[in-house]
């Protein structure tokens, strides 16, 4: 991929996997539902149940049948899973990543999930305030590889360069290819859930280069 010049692009992130690890997000929301059950349930430990669960697995499922609790308090828990505001101390973005976002013409968001789950892990990792513009599947009605959100940056900031990055070359990188983005994929995130080989895909579907982590975008930028 040429250098690209950040006064004249318009940098375009996805948040889970690209920005931090998604598993940080994860095991805080596990850790807080069980502390949630130990403190309106005297008998239980917080510790001691979370430490009983497969958290790659059906964990809540196991965490309510430990519990005697129901598919109707399951639910609750759900949504408190949901809407915890998240610890993700351990997975914060570096200053370097926030010194990187500043040297572009705008930074806008593009992420599949929930309104208010995505902007709690944003306000969590410290960066609701740095985009300029947040699109959040449930918020638009459009999920990837839709093309609704990215011809609204095109339209908010016509005539710039953009760059689309992201993790998930199922749907992620087709649309932005299409209208001629640059497109830059994730590869080396700690536990990252998208993880197939890019060759089982077609080459429309395929990111035009790759970084380990984020704050490598720094080497490519003019």
């Amino acid at each position: 991929m040429s250098s690209i010049s950040p006064e004249s692009t318009v940098l375009v992130l996805d948040l889970d996997d690209t920005i931090y690890p998604e598993h940080c997000y994860k095991i805080s929301g596990i850790r807080s539902v069980c502390r949630t059950i130990a403190s309106l349930y005297p008998q239980y430990n917080s510790d001691t149940l979370f430490n009983s669960l497969d958290t790659s697995g059906l964990w809540l499922d196991r965490l309510c049948s430990e519990c005697g609790l129901n598919d109707s308090e399951k639910q609750t828990l759900l949504w408190h899973y949901r809407l915890h505001t998240p610890d993700l101390a351990s997975c914060m973005p570096s200053e370097q990543l926030k010194n990187l976002m500043a040297r572009f013409s705008a930074t806008a968001l593009i992420s599949d999930g929930r309104s208010l789950t995505q902007r709690l892990k944003l306000a969590a990792l410290g960066l609701l305030e740095r985009f300029d513009l947040v699109l959040i599947s449930e918020a638009t009605g459009a999920d990837k590889p839709d093309g609704k959100r990215f011809l609204q940056i095109e339209a908010t900031w016509p005539g710039k360069q953009y760059l689309y990055i992201a993790d998930n070359t199922a749907k992620d990188f087709i649309t932005p290819n299409r209208l001629g983005w640059k497109t830059l994929r994730i590869t080396g995130m700690p536990d990252a859930i998208y993880t197939a080989d890019e060759s089982r895909f077609p080459p429309e579907y395929r990111a035009q280069g790759s970084l380990g982590r984020i704050e490598d975008l720094a080497a490519l930028l003019s």
